[in-house]
């Protein structure tokens, strides 16, 4: 695959919603960074009537350009910073979910510095779409379309529940560099097809560049998970093994330092978890952000990325 081809294409996604306003994007685009896998997360609900509610949350890393996971891997999320016009940038974030019906639901979350990336509160702009968040959930045809189609016929022909566009609220940057692109989001979201409207809450975004080496590996004799994930002040990490044996079970930070011991020695067949409370091995509380739990036995390993809240 092309470095960086995935990522183009994810950021045309968001240049097709001039449905929900006149935004004319920069015709060439230099992508500054690429985030390889990470966390989007909100909760939803119908407004007033509360007919619509659930939850959304993509989990784990995009790196195949047709937009599929890792074996055994039902979610994702991916992004990048890229250059616009003058000295503008565009961090964004795309969640991805396969359903079992043979759907996508697809989020997309985005800002544009005007001054180059920065920390801050931005608000939900319906006119210049600087700064806003899309959800189109129950697509039955999404691919992604190639440089040089017409993105909005891509959109308009795209087979979906709906197609909501945020019209008001907020995006809260807490980090934003060539590592990754994290923050919080609320607000409300309209299908102007479907005359729909949805609050979004608890909204939670984590994208992050990180080495294939810390992608969870497929076919391992174990099975690792973790809940609630995004978590504070506390998550359950959930190992299940096929055949008994000598495991270790860590957590790591993104610079690959071990951070906590979770356990280290014989493990039985079947079920075992342990709860970490976000601190390291001498009871010092972590900042929130990105971590890996990796769980490692005799010749297999599986890691799962756990995002813990400010």
């Amino acid at each position: 695959m092309q470095k960086y081809s995935l990522t183009h294409r994810l950021m045309a996604i968001l240049f097709l919603f001039a449905t929900f306003a006149a935004f004319t994007p920069a015709a060439a685009q230099s992508i500054y960074s690429e985030y390889d896998a990470g966390t989007i997360s909100f909760d939803y609900l119908q407004w007033p009537f509360g007919g619509l509610e659930g939850s959304f949350l993509s989990d784990g890393p995009i790196w195949n350009d047709d937009l599929s996971f890792p074996e055994g891997q039902t979610s994702g999320s991916a992004g990048g910073i890229s250059g616009a016009v003058g000295d503008t940038t565009q961090a964004i974030a795309i969640g991805l979910i396969d359903n079992s019906n043979g759907t996508q639901d697809v989020a997309v979350i985005f800002v544009t510095f005007p001054e180059g990336p920065a920390i801050g509160s931005y608000t939900v702009d319906t006119e210049t779409m600087t700064a806003g968040f899309l959800w189109i959930d129950q697509v039955s045809n999404l691919t992604i379309p190639a440089e040089g189609d017409d993105y909005q016929l891509w959109f308009d022909n795209l087979q979906a529940n709906h197609k909501f566009g945020s019209t008001s609220g907020t995006i809260q940057v807490t980090a934003v560099s060539e590592d990754g692109f994290t923050g919080t989001l609320d607000g409300m979201m309209g299908d102007p097809d479907n005359f729909t409207i949805v609050t979004i809450s608890n909204g939670v975004f984590d994208v992050v560049d990180v080495p294939l080496s810390a992608v969870p590996q497929a076919q391992a004799p174990a099975r690792l998970a973790a809940a609630p994930n995004p978590f504070n002040p506390q998550t359950t990490v959930k190992l299940s093994l096929d055949q008994s044996g000598a495991v270790s079970v860590n957590i790591f930070d993104l610079a690959g330092r071990r951070i906590a011991v979770l356990h280290h020695g014989l493990l039985d067949q079947g079920d075992h978890q342990w709860v970490w409370n976000g601190m390291n091995d001498v009871g010092i509380k972590q900042s929130g952000g990105v971590y890996f739990c990796r769980a490692q036995g005799n010749g297999w390993q599986t890691a799962n990325k756990l995002v813990l809240v400010p």
